[in-house]
C-alpha cells in the first residue's frame, strides 16, 4: 500500500499538479490544497515505511494515513477532477493521462527515495 501511494503521490506531484496549475489558474487553492494532502501523505508513508509492525504508534499514523487519503479522494472526485474536466480539453486530459501512466513504472516506490522526497519537497514550496 505504501508502495502505491509514493508512486501515487509522485506522479501526480510532477505531472498533473503542475499541468492543472498552468492551464487552470484559478484552481490555484485547490492544487495548492492538493500538494499539502499528499506531504502529509508522504510523511506518513515515510515514517510507517521504518516503523515495525508492532510499534504502538503503528496503528494510529495508519488510520490517520487513511482517513487523510479517503478525505483527499473525495475531495478530488466532488469538487476537483469536475472542475478540471471542465476547464480542460479532452486532448490536454489524454495527454496528461499518458505522462502519468508513462511515469507508474520509473516512479520510487520507496517513500525514502531522494526521489520521492524531492517531488514532495518541491511541491510544498511549489
Amino acid at each position: 500500500m505504501i508502495e502505491l501511494l509514493t508512486v501515487h503521490t509522485y506522479i501526480e506531484n510532477e505531472v498533473m499538479y503542475p499541468r492543472v496549475r498552468a492551464l487552470l489558474p484559478d484552481l490555484e487553492d485547490d492544487v495548492l490544497e492538493s500538494y499539502e494532502e499528499h506531504h502529509v501523505a508522504d510523511v506518513l508513508c515515510q515514517e510507517l515505511w521504518t516503523l515495525p509492525a508492532d510499534d504502538d504508534h503503528c496503528d494510529a499514523k495508519m488510520t490517520v494515513l487513511m482517513e487523510n487519503v479517503r478525505h483527499h479522494i473525495e475531495e478530488e472526485e466532488t469538487d476537483w477532477f469536475p472542475k478540471v474536466r471542465k476547464g480542460i480539453s479532452r486532448n490536454d486530459l489524454q495527454e496528461m493521462g499518458a505522462r502519468l501512466a508513462a511515469m507508474m513504472p520509473e516512479a520510487p516506490r520507496d517513500p525514502t527515495d531522494p526521489r520521492a522526497v524531492a517531488s514532495a519537497r518541491k511541491a510544498v514550496t511549489a
